[in-house]
């Protein structure tokens, strides 16, 4: 049986990838919300399309040459889909090849994207998704 909201979070990748940035801001809801890692300096809750499109311009701004997002995991917890991934980056000014391993946990209704939360420490995920000890 599909799943849409595993099929969505795929597609996040997907479109990422391939750099089709407006298919990928057009998974999310109009009234979507993102929340980056709070150790980021783009920190706190972006909200709606324009917002989150103008975040993750911000991220591809800084860095160099083609980003890549290689899902590492994916899984249901709940209501929500939780994807863990290894974002491999270059950074603009320093040229430096990162590799970040970021864990979403999405919130998805009626094929759009209407929350998601991303963070740096996969054990944190866990942790607020309450699947951790």
């Amino acid at each position: 049986m599909p799943d849409e909201a595993m099929d969505v979070t795929r597609s996040w990748f997907d479109t990422w990838n391939r750099g089709d940035l407006d298919a990928f801001i057009d998974l999310y809801a109009a009234d979507a919300e993102l929340t980056p890692p709070a150790s980021w300096i783009e920190t706190g809750t972006f909200k709606g399309r324009p917002s989150i499109r103008r975040f993750f311009e911000g991220l591809k701004e800084s860095w160099s040459g083609q980003d890549e997002a290689v899902l590492r995991e994916l899984f249901r917890a709940g209501d929500r889909v939780v994807s863990r991934m290894d974002w491999q980056v270059r950074g603009r000014a320093s040229g430096i090849d990162t590799h970040l391993d970021v864990t979403n946990v999405n919130t998805i209704v009626g094929g759009k994207i209407v929350r998601q939360v991303h963070y740096l420490d996969h054990a944190e995920a866990l942790k607020a998704l309450r699947l951790a000890g």
